[in-house]
Formats: structure tokens, C-alpha cells, sequence
């Protein structure tokens, strides 16, 4: 269980140094940040699936149907709260809850590895990252090594593709917050 706990931590973290770090401030020349009029990215208004942050179960339940599978563990590391993980083919969601009602959890992490749950702008896994570049331009984008392309908002979440070798999308994550 803690092992599960510390993956999720070091999972968080990592994101959360991703979107922090900025290169130019230590004068180094990088196109990590981009300091144009561009603004941070609002992940209220992003679905991957079908599917947008806050929607709570029964919402999920009737876009998608009842999940393969569907758990609840208390996270006293990172969240102090109850996470939710539902599971259908190559997407996962994740809700939080003061309590152990499930029907009370509200989506904070949306993930894919599937072309069958785009995002609401048809980006989806698969497609070139040009395209995903060209879809969120008007974005702030963060992106320090070459798997990883991020669309910051102003909690540490935001919207991510996980990029091959070949510049194909591998993943979409989308993520409220981090702790």
C-alpha cells in the first residue's frame, strides 16, 4: 500500500518540479517557459473522454458506462483525502473526497494511453505533437526534456503529453492540482 502511496507522491512531485522549474531565471537560454502574453491554461474547460474535472461518479457512469473496475484508499501523504480510481479500457480517473463516499468524489485526474478518448479540441494519442502545439498555442507550454510537453495552470495541474522518440503522443494526462 505504501509502496502505491510513494508512486503516486513521486508521480506528483515530478510533476510538479516539471512546471516549476524555469532554466532563465538561472540565466540559462532555454524555451522551457514561455514568456509571451500567453496565459496559464484553464483545465476547467478541458474533457479528455468525455469526462472534465469535477464531475462526480454518477456523471462518469453515464458518459461511459460502469468502469472494469473501481477502488477507494485514503491518501494521507499527499491529498488527506479519499482517492477514487476508476478504471475502463486505457483511461483512468481519479476523484477525491473528505469521505469514503464514492458518490461524493469529484474528478482531479484525468489519464489515457487510447486515440479513443481525445480531448475536447480532438487531440488525442497518436497524433503528432505538432498538432497538439498548434491546438493549445494560445497557452503557456512548458516542456524541459523531449518526452514531456505541459499546458500549466496556476496549482501545479495542467494539461500534459507524455511524447515518444518519434514525436508522437503517448499519453494525455489532465490534472487539476498537485500537493
Amino acid at each position: 500500500m505504501y509502496q502505491v502511496i510513494f508512486k503516486k507522491l513521486a508521480v506528483a512531485i515530478g510533476f510538479g518540479i516539471l512546471l516549476v522549474v524555469n532554466p532563465t531565471a538561472t540565466g540559462e537560454n532555454s524555451n522551457l517557459l514561455d514568456k509571451s502574453s500567453k496565459k496559464e491554461i484553464d483545465v476547467s474547460k478541458i474533457s479528455i473522454g468525455g469526462i472534465k474535472l469535477g464531475m462526480k461518479e454518477k456523471e462518469i457512469i453515464k458518459k461511459l458506462g460502469r468502469p472494469k473496475s473501481r477502488t477507494t484508499k485514503y491518501d494521507d501523504v499527499c491529498y488527506s483525502s479519499y482517492i477514487t480510481t476508476w478504471k475502463y479500457n486505457e483511461l483512468e480517473i481519479e476523484g477525491l473526497s473528505t469521505s469514503n463516499n464514492v458518490s461524493q468524489s469529484e474528478v482531479h485526474l484525468i489519464k489515457t494511453s487510447s486515440s479513443h478518448h481525445p480531448t475536447d479540441k480532438g487531440i488525442k494519442v497518436g497524433d503528432r505533437i505538432g498538432k497538439a502545439q498548434k491546438t493549445y498555442s494560445a497557452f503557456l507550454s512548458r516542456n524541459d526534456t523531449k518526452n514531456y510537453l505541459a499546458y500549466p495552470n496556476d496549482a501545479f495541474g495542467g494539461l500534459v503529453f507524455s511524447i515518444s522518440k518519434q514525436g508522437v503522443i503517448r499519453e494525455i494526462q489532465l490534472l487539476g492540482a498537485s500537493c
